[in-house]
């Protein structure tokens, strides 16, 4: 057979390669990220506190597309742009108002779940106890769900000036529609507001959703790295598997540029506990006070990169899809024929049974006030266009260094690799106290993920680590938040990313303890230094974490054990709970794969 022929495998081969590198090259994002809506609306916020903060100063900057002009072009333009954001800010009036006219009926027939708007100041409301620690910042932990759903719906009725959102996941659910709804709120009140989300999780209905939330005056949503083709996604992972392989996994909500919500947690009814069939614990942090400039100017980067897209360069509303917001909003309506109460009941309580807004203006919010350090992953890190060490990892290991007393690590997707199993491992056998808590194999919503973790188990109990997985039956446990008085609700999975070195530090954010988020997406997160945090991190790693855990333990023959407590009683299992014949096929499988990198 001549060198030069190919067999019929080979000619399929190569003629997949060659649609794939066809559909490659029409693979091409919009020329013009940034329409002038959204920039002129951009120039409008930062006009917003140049007013109050520099009156003397009449150039503003908007969008990375103007910083690139010379100066004095930037002068020029964005006289321009402010010219047209009077205009548009006067134009706004009427359109709002004739908006609200034409949408009375729609609101009648949506739910009003957040009944305790009073518009108050926000930025009066707090920055007096800023002003008392000029160099330090307030944390809070937001614990449940039904709090962390509170808190933002709260926030946003608060907000007198503009709230600025970014978000790995949005889902097209009650949760997701309920915020929309209480943005598109804040908008109507004069609020500016900016929603900046990934798009690896969204879908094309969902697109129609951020148009029309998106046609409203007062709001902007952009898109960060795209997916090109919007109603036939499968063909995104044939034509640009490289470049959507990276995602912005950040998560923050940031209001009157005075108070800001970080952390873990989605938005989306299992991340905000209200899914009957899947629920996350998760873990955010309510933050004021000198840390929060920093996480604003962070979400100002992301939101004028280059790779940022407004949603109308990417979408079109499609044919017959009604163009009024309110009305889309069709999770909001559902009829639950089947359960006699509401899901929305849920929410409708979190609100009612909350406290924030008052114990924010009464300053009985018991916030902390310590010295906290923002991280975050450079945007061009989702381009690879930033040196390795700016990422997130780099910038902990500086600030962190190595613990001298005692590690905890609580991490929803623990892959510690070879290198990671290493350092643990030598930290131990050097006397730190390390223990981890992670899902076990029935809590995971990754499976993959834990054929990462799995196969190092015993190397890390052999070294005196301990090591905790979390049940996917965890038992409703009432734990009280003093700031909103909810109970927690009853969870399957762990989704929480935060860890404690020491006596001292503690960081919290969407950073999870694996390849993917060290080298691939962008994280952020916060260093907190406050002995009191992390004793009741370290102390919540315990034996009376069993009722909601398996403790495992290695055996002198090399065998694991898990150790639990069910309807109060001992338990240990000799095998993996719950992972069954076919199970540990995939999971040897996929252990011997060469697949850490991408988990």
């Amino acid at each position: 057979m001549s060198m030069f022929s190919i067999e019929p495998s080979n000619l399929s081969l190569s003629l997949t390669l060659g649609l794939t590198l066809s559909l490659s090259g029409c693979q091409t994002l919009p020329k013009q990220p940034h329409l002038p809506e959204s920039q002129a609306l951009s120039a409008r916020v930062d006009a917003l506190y140049q007013q109050n903060d520099e009156p003397e100063d009449d150039n503003i900057e908007s969008d990375s597309d103007n910083n690139q002009n010379s100066s004095n072009q930037n002068s020029s333009n964005q006289n321009s742009s402010n010219q047209s954001s009077n205009n548009q800010s006067s134009n706004n009036q009427s359109s709002n108002n004739q908006s609200s006219n034409n949408q009375d009926s729609s609101q009648e027939n949506s739910p009003n779940t957040n009944p305790k708007i009073d518009n108050t100041d926000l930025v009066a409301a707090i920055s007096e106890q800023s002003e008392i620690h000029p160099d330090l910042s307030g944390y809070h932990p937001i614990v449940t769900g039904a709090n962390a759903f509170a808190s933002r719906s709260i926030l946003t009725s608060m907000a007198t000036r503009n709230i600025d959102a970014q978000y790995y996941i949005w889902h097209d659910d009650q949760a997701g529609q309920l915020m929309l709804k209480d943005l598109w709120d804040a908008a109507e009140r004069g609020v500016i507001v900016r929603l900046l989300l990934d798009d690896f999780n969204n879908n094309a209905k969902f697109d129609q959703h951020l148009l029309r939330f998106a046609s409203h005056p007062n709001i902007a949503v952009r898109i960060i790295n795209p997916l090109m083709y919007r109603k036939f996604q499968t063909l995104n992972f044939v034509t640009g598997l490289p470049r959507i392989n990276r995602r912005m996994h950040n998560k923050s909500m940031i209001f009157d540029k005075q108070i800001t919500i970080i952390g873990g947690r989605n938005i989306g009814d299992e991340y905000l506990s209200n899914d009957k069939n899947s629920q996350f614990a998760d873990l955010d942090v309510l933050l004021i006070g000198k840390v929060v400039a920093d996480i604003d100017n962070s979400f100002a980067s992301y939101w004028s990169a280059p790779i940022s897209f407004d949603i109308q360069t990417l979408a079109t509303l499609d044919k017959g899809e009604t163009t009024d917001f309110l009305e889309g909003l069709d999770k909001l309506r559902v009829d639950e024929k089947n359960n006699s109460k509401s899901s929305l009941d849920v929410y409708k309580a979190a609100i009612e049974d909350s406290s924030i807004d008052t114990d924010l203006i009464n300053k009985r919010v018991p916030f902390r006030w310590t010295d906290m350090q923002f991280l975050s992953d450079d945007v061009g890190k989702l381009t690879k266009t930033v040196p390795a060490d700016t990422n997130l990892v780099h910038q902990l290991r500086t600030l962190l260094g190595s613990p001298t007393k005692r590690l905890t690590i609580i991490s929803s997707y623990f892959v510690p690799t070879k290198d990671g199993v290493n350092t643990l491992v030598a930290l131990a056998e050097a006397g730190i106290d390390i223990k981890i808590l992670t899902n076990s194999f029935d809590a995971t919503d990754v499976t993959a993920v834990h054929s990462g973790y799995s196969q190092w188990r015993p190397n890390l109990l052999r070294a005196g680590v301990k090591i905790y997985e979390l049940k996917s039956t965890a038992s409703e446990e009432k734990r009280e938040n003093k700031l909103w008085k909810a109970r927690s609700q009853s969870s399957t999975s762990l989704h929480a990313k935060t860890f404690a070195v020491d006596d001292y530090q503690v960081f919290i954010g969407s950073y999870n303890v694996d390849p993917r988020s060290a080298n691939i997406n962008t994280e952020m997160g916060v260093i907190i230094n406050d002995d009191e945090l992390a004793k009741q991190l370290h102390g919540a790693l315990s034996d009376d974490l069993l009722s909601q855990a398996y403790e495992v333990k290695l055996l002198e023959n090399g065998n694991l054990q898990w150790h639990t407590v069910e309807d109060g009683k001992k338990v240990i299992y000799d095998s993996e709970p719950r992972v069954d014949i076919s199970d540990h096929v995939w999971l040897t499988i996929m252990s011997w794969l060469p697949i850490d990198w991408l988990l």
